[in-house]
């Protein structure tokens, strides 16, 4: 029976650690003489047997928290041969990083194995590079195949160019240098995905690669050797014990942002996502298909880059993948195939060939489902081409071959109205997401929650957006936006007109000036802490500032309480007056509220923080007709140069500085619209609560 229905997809989902770095977390606390602490370590299979394969090597490993793991490790000296087999099951980047690991333990012999799948994958090509620096391995079943026996010795200096494109091959060939304690320069041919070395630099190791920039390194083409500047690695490096904070899995968000663009009415927000560029590539693929893509980078953990992605439902056109960009694809080719199948025109690639010996051919597999589902297809030898039809109803039997991403895939491609598909294998994706089917129920089945009463706190710096934003925010929700720069201006009005009737009453100031006066007269500061002041908002959420019981308007406004409101801002007892009084409004009232330190000092509990962000170009081009409204001679290079010292001030305030909550979420707003700022801080308030 074909499923009619027009499924949805819409919520936030966090997701399992990156099996990548969960593997290398796992291994380099291994290296380190030490306790490390691995948290969002994946839970799957794989992973899982990564930490039984370094407590095999005499290390020990606790589980002290859901997905959290404390590692004590001897270090590299201290590790002892395992009593049995070491089984990496279906994992072949822990098999092959672990034969590069030990092959330079020198003294250590151990068996390496796998289940029935990884023991047909090639393993030479870790092995061969590694015999001839002088490693040693015994083929004990079938040549370039597990079970390997592994025994440890110590290895020359080593240089090596890697011509694969494998960061398989290149960070056991890493590992192979550090645990044998010797110098390693490494040349890419094809510039690979740089976990290791990333991780490496975190955990206290020079890693040195020159004249290569992020850019250049994703996008670096096959080509001459030497083309890329080698990876260095001195002798004697230790790996020091860290706390890996592990984001969550990038390749394992990429079946739900798929499921988002094929699905009209969805939106998702993958939220704590790793966004390393050789690994969030998909991304770029699908916006290049006419996706809805919003990526918003946030605080880099362990090394690596990471952030949100908003992924909107849009219809989509067939491309031709680049060459370049395959190797940073490979793990996501068989999902974007199915957002291939289901777009407008035609959707392609080629120099594909390593796809063919990952957990399946996973290329020969994908031809061989959608041609026994109706859908025109043509195989090469390293890739396919899908004439693309938005209207397609798939229905049939589906073939997976013991391959997680296979199941997952069509999973997606299942949710399409008038699909009907019958997925076998079903139990392959405990391997690498346990949770998918559950994450995948979450988003299917979202209702809106309630909003109550609360606090949207957004801060950030001068020309960032935040006044306007936090008014259309306000709007949109049914909140009041909260001025609280209107207190300091009541402060400053009030408490000046005090500083001139005392000095015409006669009231010795003691030759002491308004900025003086502010923190030091003791009548002014009396007068200051026991004036009454407090905040009312009407219906139509305009706020009211009321001094000793009269309501200030226009004269908050003026030039001169511009002029003299610093002293005031800057006092500490305002300050805190202040605090009160907007803390007191948010028990009676529900707010938005922007400022520098509305998240940090403020309302440190509000259920939602923002920092907005912008380059001090950008800012500085929005803030130049104001600018110049006041100074006609302001050119753009001398308001930035105003902006740039104005935000060396506010961070560096005793109080109220101007930095980010411990957990704001960043919008950088220098190529972004208000309204898309606004839609996107929406989309964080509608699904937190999911």
């Amino acid at each position: 029976m074909r499923n009619e229905k027009q499924n949805t997809l819409r919520g936030s989902l966090t997701f399992p650690g990156d099996k990548s770095l969960s593997h290398r977390a796992a291994l380099l606390a291994a290296l380190a003489k030490g306790t490390s602490t691995l948290y969002n370590f994946l839970g799957a299979s794989d992973t899982l047997n990564a930490l039984k394969a370094i407590e095999s090597l005499g290390v020990s490993v606790t589980k002290i928290g859901e997905d959290t793991y404390q590692v004590k490790s001897p270090g590299v000296q201290g590790l002892t041969p395992p009593k049995n087999v070491i089984d990496c099951g279906n994992s072949g980047t822990l098999s092959r990083l672990l034969l590069g690991m030990l092959a330079g333990l020198d003294g250590i012999t151990a068996t390496i194995d796998g289940d029935a799948s990884l023991r047909t994958r090639p393993m030479r090509r870790v092995t061969q590079i590694l015999e001839k620096l002088g490693a040693q391995f015994e083929y004990l079943e079938k040549a370039d195949c597990l079970p390997i026996r592994v025994t440890g010795t110590k290895l020359p200096p080593i240089v090596f160019t890697e011509t694969l494109g494998s960061a398989q091959v290149k960070s056991a060939v890493i590992l192979a240098a550090l645990s044998s304690g010797v110098s390693l320069s490494l040349t890419e041919e094809i510039c690979s995905r740089d976990h290791t070395e990333n991780m490496l630099r975190f955990a206290g190791v020079l890693v040195k690669k020159e004249g290569i920039t992020e850019e250049n390194s994703v996008t670096a083409k096959s080509s001459t050797h030497g083309v890329n500047p080698p990876i260095f690695i001195p002798e004697k490096q230790s790996v020091k014990p860290q706390d890996y904070k592990i984001w969550g899995d990038i390749s394992s968000a990429a079946f739900f942002a798929v499921g988002a663009s094929l699905l009209k009415g969805s939106e998702v927000l993958l939220q704590g996502v790793l966004l390393n560029p050789f690994r969030d590539r998909y991304l770029k693929v699908l916006t290049q298909m006419g996706a809805s893509v919003e990526i918003l980078p946030q605080r880099d953990e362990c090394g690596e880059k990471g952030g949100d992605v908003l992924v909107r439902y849009s219809p989509l056109s067939g491309i031709k993948i680049p060459k370049e960009d395959i190797p940073s694809l490979i793990d996501e080719l068989p999902i974007l195939t199915v957002a291939g199948v289901y777009c407008k025109g035609t959707f392609s690639y080629r120099d594909a060939k390593e796809l063919r010996v990952k957990e399946s051919d996973r290329i020969g597999i994908m031809v061989e489902n959608l041609e026994n589902l109706g859908v025109s297809v043509e195989e090469f030898d390293d890739g396919l081409s899908v004439e693309g039809n938005p209207s397609a109803q798939l229905a049939g039997k589906i073939t997976t071959r013991m391959d997680h991403r296979i199941v997952m895939s069509f999973e997606i491609a299942n949710l399409s109205p008038g699909a009907s598909l019958e997925i076998e294998g079903k139990e392959w994706i405990e391997t690498s997401f346990p949770s998918f089917y559950t994450k995948l129920q979450r988003v299917l089945n979202y209702a809106p929650p309630l909003l109550e009463k609360g606090v949207v706190a957004i801060d950030g710096p001068a020309g960032s957006g935040k006044s306007t934003v936090a008014y259309m925010l306000a709007r949109a929700l049914g909140f009041n936006q909260l001025d609280s720069g209107a207190l300091y201006r009541a402060f400053t009005y009030r408490g000046y007109q005090k500083f001139v009737a005392m000095e015409k009453q006669g009231i010795a100031m003691e030759k002491q000036g308004w900025d003086i006066a502010v923190q030091e007269n003791e009548q002014l500061v009396n007068y200051l802490q026991s004036m009454p002041v407090r905040l009312e908002f009407a219906p139509d959420g305009r706020q009211h500032v009321y001094a000793e019981d009269v309501e200030l308007q226009d004269e908050l406004r003026s030039a001169e309480v511009a002029s003299r409101i610093k002293p005031i801002a800057d006092a500490l007892f305002i300050r805190e007056r202040v605090k009160t009084i907007l803390r007191d409004a948010a028990l009676r009232y529900t707010l938005v509220a922007d400022g520098r330190d509305m998240g940090t000092e403020v309302f440190p509990e509000a259920h939602f923080k923002f920092f907005l962000t912008a380059s001090s170009r950008v800012r500085a081009e929005r803030r130049l007709i104001e600018f110049q409204q006041k100074d006609p001679h302001a050119t753009l290079e001398t308001v930035e140069k105003q902006i740039i010292e104005r935000d060396r001030d506010d961070g560096l305030r005793k109080v109220g500085a101007l930095k980010p909550a411990p957990k704001a979420i960043f919008i950088d707003t220098s190529s972004r619209t208000q309204e898309q700022v606004v839609q996107i801080m929406l989309a964080y308030i509608r699904y937190a609560a999911h």
